[in-house]
């Protein structure tokens, strides 16, 4: 079973590698349709603002001689009519970068804890709308922008064929994102001179209380004016209806209990199981006691070769006798000790003991004697030396024999 374990992790690793290949590909590609598609419209915006600037001044140069750009077919180097912007850079459906979602969302609290919600009055603070109020109505993340209510937004696209019907020109008004950076949030607070209440532009916005709902997987924060510590409310939203139609599922029917498992049967037939979950997949981890018994026997017999169990059955005599005698002694287990034997065995321990301590004392009377005669010993050879020395003639020569 660690063999095909094994081959399981390892198929497993190796679609992932695969899966991470291909991912990486599919995002280096996405990047750069992403970075081809805003510099296309960065160059885009760029050539029709030299090009407003050059029309400008020209109106203001020939005066009643200038031209009338706004009839005919007259198309810039982008096929683009005249007063018409396209789609892409009307409805901003490229996803941006995380700081550029940062960037933009800077006065409003962030990309992450975004303290705008759809039913905000707003204020444009930039282009052509600048100084409008309207209401959001649609906030789009992935570009942080925002769709306003109203005659706000509105430009000329201009729209391909296949979107336009037959009758109606290519160029259409239709509403824009606007980036959230361009607005700003209008609420009514009091003067704090006069104490009347009146329609105030809020600059910057804070994220407070922040609180993540595990089982629904919600954040719900509260929103704050730094400067002032003033809370600002969310805009009230009007509950869904939703309309039943014939088709729904009731709820009581949703929450009736239908099948009841029991431990005599499977909840499913083997057939439906093996339809659902391939037999034969390599990612497979789960198997039948059969098929697991019958992989271990084949490793065991596989061992069993390896390790020349045949090999084993041809013994010598010597071998033989030694295997007989183990299991001889095996069969007749561990020894037990009789109250005789226990008897016999404290005796030893007391003899044993007694000839130690006796020993011991004999020793040590031995080594006193020893001592005693070491010291006559002593004893006679000093007064042998001085004995030595009285008669030993003033010449200093010994007597002769």
């Amino acid at each position: 079973m660690d063999k095909i374990l094994r081959r399981v992790r390892m198929a497993e690793r190796q679609v992932a590698r695969r899966i991470k290949r291909k991912q990486k590909v599919y995002n280096g590609k996405a990047r750069r349709d992403a970075h081809r598609d805003i510099n296309a419209m960065t160059l885009q915006a760029g050539d029709e603002l030299n090009y407003a600037v050059k029309a400008r001044h020209e109106d203001l140069e020939l005066g009643p001689l200038a031209p009338n750009r706004d009839v005919g077919n007259l198309r810039n180097r982008y096929l683009n009519y005249w007063g018409s912007i396209s789609p892409e850079r009307a409805f901003l459906h490229r996803e941006i970068r995380d700081e550029q979602k940062e960037a933009r969302a800077a006065w409003a609290g962030g990309s992450r804890y975004l303290c705008l919600a759809q039913g905000d009055r707003v204020v444009v603070t930039e282009g052509v709308y600048k100084g409008q109020i309207a209401k959001i109505s649609q906030i789009k993340k992935e570009s942080m922008s925002v769709e306003l209510e109203g005659n706000i937004g509105i430009v000329n696209v201009q729209l391909p064929d296949y979107l336009t019907q037959r009758g109606t020109g290519r160029v259409q008004q239709l509403k824009e994102f606007v980036p959230i950076s361009s607005v700003r949030l209008v609420h009514p607070l009091p003067d704090p001179v006069t104490g009347t209440v009146r329609d105030v532009i809020i600059r910057e916005l804070k994220p407070i209380r922040i609180a993540h709902d595990r089982p629904t997987r919600k954040v719900f924060f509260s929103r704050m004016v730094p400067g002032l510590n003033v809370q600002i409310p969310w805009p009230k939203v009007a509950p869904k209806s939703r309309e039943e139609y014939e088709v729904d599922t009731a709820r009581l029917e949703v929450e009736e209990r239908t099948f009841v498992p029991t431990l005599l049967r499977p909840p499913m037939p083997d057939a439906v199981l093996d339809e659902l979950r391939n037999r034969y997949s390599k990612f497979r981890t789960r198997h039948t006691p059969e098929y697991v018994a019958e992989v271990a026997a084949r490793e065991a017999e596989k061992k069993s070769r390896l390790k020349g169990a045949r090999a084993d059955e041809m013994l010598l005599p010597v071998q033989e006798y030694n295997r007989k005698m183990r299991e001889l002694r095996r069969e007749r287990g561990k020894p037990e000790l009789t109250e005789e034997m226990l008897e016999k065995i404290g005796e030893v321990i007391a003899k044993n003991r007694l000839a130690r301590s006796q020993g011991a004392a004999a020793a040590s009377v031995t080594t006193a004697e020893a001592a005693g005669e070491m010291d006559k010993v002593q004893k006679a050879i000093e007064e042998l030396s001085l004995g030595g020395d009285a008669q030993t003639p003033a010449g200093g020569e010994q007597p002769k024999a």
